[in-house]
């Protein structure tokens, strides 16, 4: 891709060499094969590149903030030291724009959580001084970790502001399907404690924004925006800078704002850290969970997690401290000495077997299903010797024919109602059909053959596995440090989709490489 966006930019240049490395490095692209990051929205110029840049007008249009960008026709932006498609630029000033007006907005004066019963379950360090900042502005965020009650505090605020605005407009939406399907998960629940009550349930932004044939634009935009006057959106972290764009360009004026995440957790698979950006940029408006269920204070897991992300000098002992403690979190180092070869990977195979040792025993799909999120295989990358692909088949095999299969589905099908990140199961006596959970907790049958994208689930990427959790988890990494995935975020990503057990199976290197980088891209929301 890189090649033919050069060669493309050359022939507009008459055949110039130095101009289309700058512009293929501000499109923020990684080459097709290449499992880096990728996530770049511009490029960081030199005072020489700049200079440059600003002889070729017809190509690069130099902005400032106040800067129109309906009045800019360039395929390429410069606004100072950064280099812009003129599309990204575009989704940058918008965010940027309209955030900074819903920040400041007020929405609802004086909020207090009320000395009543249905109010005291909120812990008085964290919870109760949230619902005031998510109701004071028409811009907020709600973060925290897993466990640590984001959904139960949504309910409480949406409780308290139906209070003032019982017929108010609410509506739940998540970046995938699967996320979808957790809010709804969730959703059942909060309902029994008389939470979220009449909220119907969450579907996914594309389904919320109305996505036209072109699959680009979407039915819901700024001359045609949402009827709603609260917008909820968990698993934030996911959202790339075009859709968080389109998002907010197709609210209405009056509508407020709720981005729900983690902070500490992956950025989008598409361009931009906005989420994070937003974190930093608009902290008056951000509400942070701190106390985790699923993770006791002081807890391995906890412990681990809080290693992983401090970033500080030392990290990577303190991770290895609390590895080498054998308890619910434990290490074993593999060798990059063998291309493949995870039966010499201490422990590895017999982690696989009892891991998927229930399921394995399932002879029919209710059961199977039941037992399906007990145990996940977690790696950093798809492709290799440390990949989902080769480390599925692995498994496969290792564990036998009966043994029922887990199979994630990778293209939306709004026909069949099924979503990307989807995971169901395929029993083995009848191999033509895959087996789906419903929200209400009962099973849906579809044949294969009907479906666009599947691949075996026994190993999924830590990207894929966002928003999920499992019993208990192995991840797998490669033991060299060069990677560019192997962030922080990344081995806390991983790290925290467990609600048991944890075993890491790595290099030293690699895991230091992950204490001492986060995720680096380039973007200007902050600027």
């Amino acid at each position: 891709m890189k090649t033919a966006i050069a060669d493309l930019v050359k022939r507009m240049m008459g055949g110039r060499e130095d101009v289309p490395e700058l512009c293929v490095r501000a499109i923020g692209v990684s080459d097709d094969n290449d499992e880096t990051d990728g996530g770049n929205v511009c490029c960081r110029l030199s005072g020489d590149e700049a200079a440059l840049l600003d002889g070729v007008p017809e190509i690069v249009s130099v902005v400032t903030a106040e800067t129109d960008p309906d009045t800019v026709d360039t395929p390429f932006v410069r606004f100072g030291d950064l280099l812009y498609t003129r599309r990204n630029w575009r989704y940058e000033q918008i965010v940027r724009s309209r955030v900074t007006a819903m920040s400041c907005a007020p929405w609802l004066s004086d909020v207090t959580v009320p000395q009543r019963e249905e109010y005291a379950m909120l812990r008085p360090e964290d919870q109760c001084p949230a619902i005031p900042t998510l109701l004071a502005h028409r811009f907020s965020i709600l973060t925290g970790g897993p466990g640590t009650g984001k959904t139960f505090t949504l309910g409480k605020a949406v409780n308290l502001m139906r209070e003032r605005m019982s017929d108010a407009r609410i509506a739940l939406a998540a970046p995938t399907g699967k996320a979808a399907a957790r809010i709804n998960e969730s959703l059942v629940d909060l309902k029994k404690q008389g939470l979220l009550e009449g909220i119907q349930p969450a579907t996914t932004l594309h389904t919320l924004l109305g996505t036209n044939p072109d699959f680009v634009s979407f039915k819901h935009d700024r001359s045609n925006p949402l009827p709603m006057d609260w917008l909820v959106v968990d698993e934030a972290s996911m959202i790339g800078l075009p859709l968080m764009a389109k998002l907010l360009d197709a609210l209405p004026p009056e509508c407020a704002l709720t981005l729900i995440g983690d902070s500490h957790q992956l950025a989008s698979v598409d361009q931009g850290r906005v989420f994070g950006d937003l974190c930093d940029l608009f902290d008056h408006n951000v509400a942070k969970l701190m106390i985790s269920k699923r993770f006791p204070s002081g807890g391995t897991i906890d412990r681990l997690a809080s290693a992983v992300n401090s970033g500080r000098d030392g990290s990577f002992d303190a991770v290895m401290a609390v590895l080498r403690e054998e308890k619910e979190a434990s290490f074993r180092n593999i060798s990059g000495k063998d291309p493949f070869a995870p039966a010499k990977w201490n422990d590895f195979q017999s982690a696989v077997r009892n891991g998927f040792g229930e399921l394995s025993q399932c002879s029919e799909a209710v059961s199977a299903l039941e037992k399906l999120n007990g145990f996940r295989v977690l790696c950093v990358l798809r492709k290799g010797p440390y990949g989902t692909e080769s480390l599925n088949e692995y498994i496969k095999r290792l564990l036998g024919k009966k043994c029922p299969m887990p199979v994630m589905i990778t293209r939306n099908d709004h026909s069949l109602e099924v979503q990307n990140g989807d995971v169901g199961v395929v029993i083995p006596d009848e191999p033509q059909y895959i087996y789906l959970p419903t929200l209400e907790k009962g099973v849906r049958k579809l044949r294969l053959e009907l479906l666009n994208g599947t691949e075996l689930a026994f190993a999924t990427t830590i990207h894929k596995a966002q928003g999920s959790e499992f019993g208990n988890v192995s991840i797998v990494m490669p033991p060299e440090a060069d990677l560019p995935l192997l962030t922080r975020e990344i081995l806390y990503t991983g790290i925290t989709r467990t609600k048991g057990a944890i075993r890491i199976y790595a290099g030293e290197a690699s895991i230091k490489a992950c204490c001492e980088k986060s995720v680096e891209r380039e973007t200007g929301l902050k600027k």
